[in-house]
């Protein structure tokens, strides 16, 4: 059941001008994907670097005890999926972004994506797929503080999508007329 009235008392830094629980809260609680998984756009498992049943982590990455998650872990996480990490968390057309949640004994506690309207979006917990305005409103307590950021390029910015193929196509037209470059040939262009 969908009813996010819980979240401004479980986040005192939530102002009504970042979060709205009537019109912010996105999803029903479902606990078959977390905040992890949520920002790398998967909704299909826990992400979690647990050796425990029902807990997903990319292959070939270590699984770490309980409350010895390291950062390096999940930044190797991200890059599996694309990521690379970047200075901010500003909007940029051509990237997804992600923001990374750590506690104060350097562990990590949270993820949240930013979404193509400017707002970003966090899976809290087994609980609702909420948008809020600003990164800081979900900071402190449980979560710990944003300390580095990720991006990926969009499918239609990435090398081999279609739309980087035909803008390069143009390109490479534009670079030819301006070198005096005619499809059609001259006839006999040795001749005097």
């Amino acid at each position: 059941m969908r009813d996010c009235s819980w979240v401004p008392r479980a986040f005192p830094g939530i102002r009504p001008q970042d979060f709205d629980y009537r019109k912010d809260c996105k999803s029903d609680r479902d606990p078959r994907y977390n905040c992890i998984a949520w920002a790398v756009g998967k909704t299909d498992n826990f992400w979690w670097p647990q050796n425990l049943p029902g807990y997903f982590w990319p292959p070939g990455l270590p699984k770490e005890p309980l409350n010895q998650e390291t950062i390096d872990n999940f930044i190797k996480a991200f890059k599996t999926e694309g990521y690379r990490r970047c200075r901010n968390g500003k909007f940029h057309r051509k990237y997804e972004k992600i923001a990374l949640y750590v506690s104060a004994d350097r562990r990590p506690k949270h993820a949240a994506r930013l979404l193509a309207s400017g707002i970003w979006t966090s899976k809290l917990g087994n609980w609702e797929d909420i948008e809020h305005r600003t990164l800081q409103c979900v900071e402190g307590g449980e979560y710990g503080r944003v300390v580095m950021f990720f991006k990926r390029k969009l499918p239609e910015y990435r090398r081999d999508g279609p739309l980087t193929r035909f803008r390069s196509f143009l390109s490479q037209i534009f670079v030819k007329r301006q070198r005096g470059f005619s499809p059609i040939p001259k006839e006999n262009p040795t001749a005097s």
